[in-house]
């Protein structure tokens, strides 16, 4: 089944060039988005930003190793 999708070309286009630079087709950006959203695994929704503080908080170097090997194994599960 194909399916057409109506977007702003500004935001087509942005999307395309990002998707280009990492090499991996626009239909694959699409196609991940959805599978996330049917599986519950991207919301959509709105948030409102408050005027909090940010807060700059340091890690050492096991901690950071640990979000590094986080970030590299949910990387990993993305198939193309």
């Amino acid at each position: 089944m194909q399916t057409s999708i109506a977007m702003d070309g500004d935001t087509r286009d942005r999307a395309a060039k990002r998707a280009k630079a990492e090499h991996i087709p626009l239909a694959l950006v699409v196609r991940i988005l959805l599978n996330d959203y049917a599986d519950g695994r991207l919301s959509i929704g709105t948030r409102a930003e408050l005027d909090v503080v940010s807060e700059e908080i340091s890690v050492d170097a096991k901690t950071q190793k640990k979000m590094d090997t986080a970030v590299k194994k949910w990387r990993g599960k993305i198939s193309a």
